[in-house]
């Protein structure tokens, strides 16, 4: 395989380093705290890099591949008190979070819970998923988010299916302006895109858009049953797209989530190892996975243990270390963490580029 992009020089290198300095700083800590855990510990249970935060189970649409729509393991949601007291328990091993669901807009004090992890609680980075259907009516997020996540995944309105994402556009194309006038930069706001069969030229369409209005475009493919479809890899047209997506980023044409390696990784279905104790997942309560929440365990409850690093010596006690999983889910995240693991400086080095 031809490599991706050029190899960059020391000066490059070192220019990048500087004008990334915090962002540098942070990763260069996380990545010797996990060489020490992995070498010296011989576990592949790996610090928090970013922690997600599910808000709510509930969502206002139904889509069929949502891993949320009928989670494995439900739980209420705490109060704004206390819900504030797990997100200060969360910032002690992370400065990154990112709210999702369900919908976190259909939560009643999510406004409150933002501006408290941004201001109250000092997180560097605070981000929030949403369909993008209720953003018109939720514009305080704005002031307080350092970037905004909305799921898209066509551009053409399907009228007679009210509860999906097609359904909606026309609403979230809406939303989408508002948040372009709203966020300090267009940059702050990404579109993610869930490839299917169905939508390949919706989501070329969608890439197209991103380039002009100046969003993040990110991708992956959908899970049914948390398995990808792998039938994908021999349709041409998804084929040329993944081509033209991963050419695109490598030229730098426009702005697009993920380096090309770690791009083909995602979408051509490659061979990498999940550490998927550098994203935990949180759920309302407190509870948090372990390893990861396709395999349904909790490995305890962050109210009660006080810190990931006790919920993930319970859960290994209870469960073991993080078995191999052989690359199943291709989730864009577990992809991440292979990367930030396996091949970091391969990884700084395409970043900072």
């Amino acid at each position: 395989m031809a490599n991706d992009a050029p190899t960059p020089s020391g000066l490059q290198l070192l220019r990048g380093l500087v004008r990334h300095y915090p962002f540098v700083l942070k990763n260069f800590k996380h990545y010797f705290q996990n060489l020490y855990r992995r070498a010296i510990r011989r576990t592949n249970v790996v610090a928090p890099y970013a922690a997600v935060f599910y808000t709510t189970h509930k969502c206002n649409l139904d889509c069929f591949y949502c891993t949320q729509k009928e989670p494995d393991v439900f739980s209420d949601e705490l109060p704004t008190r206390e819900t504030i007291e797990l997100l200060r328990i969360i910032r002690r091993e992370t400065d990154s979070i990112l709210f999702t669901g369900g919908e976190p807009l259909l939560r009643a004090d999510i406004e409150q819970l933002v501006a408290a992890a941004r201001r109250e609680l000092k997180f560097r980075s605070v981000l929030l998923v949403t369909n993008g259907t209720l953003l018109h009516k939720r514009t305080a997020l704005f002031e307080t988010l350092h970037g905004l996540i909305v799921s898209l995944d066509s551009l053409t309105p399907i009228e007679n299916q009210p509860d999906s994402k097609p359904g909606n556009v026309p609403r979230v194309l809406e939303n989408l302006q508002l948040a372009r006038r709203g966020m300090p930069k267009p940059g702050d706001v990404t579109i993610s895109t869930v490839i299917e069969e169905w939508n390949i030229a919706e989501i070329e369409r969608i890439l197209d858009y991103c380039g002009e209005q100046g969003f993040v475009f990110a991708t992956q493919t959908a899970l049914n049953e948390k398995m990808p479809n792998l039938r994908l890899k021999q349709n041409p047209r998804y084929q040329a797209l993944v081509a033209k997506i991963i050419e695109r980023r490598r030229a730098k044409a426009q702005a697009i989530n993920g380096t090309p390696k770690l791009l083909r990784t995602v979408l051509e279905f490659g061979d990498f190892q999940c550490f998927p104790t550098m994203f935990p997942r949180v759920y309302p309560n407190g509870d948090v996975f372990y390893p990861c929440e396709p395999l349904k365990k909790i490995g305890g409850n962050l109210i009660r243990e006080g810190s990931f690093r006790k919920v993930f010596a319970r859960g290994r006690k209870l469960y073991g270390d993080i078995p191999e999983c052989k690359a199943i889910c291709h989730l864009f995240g577990n992809v991440v963490s292979s990367y930030y693991v396996k091949d970091f400086w391969g990884l700084a080095g395409d970043t900072i580029r």
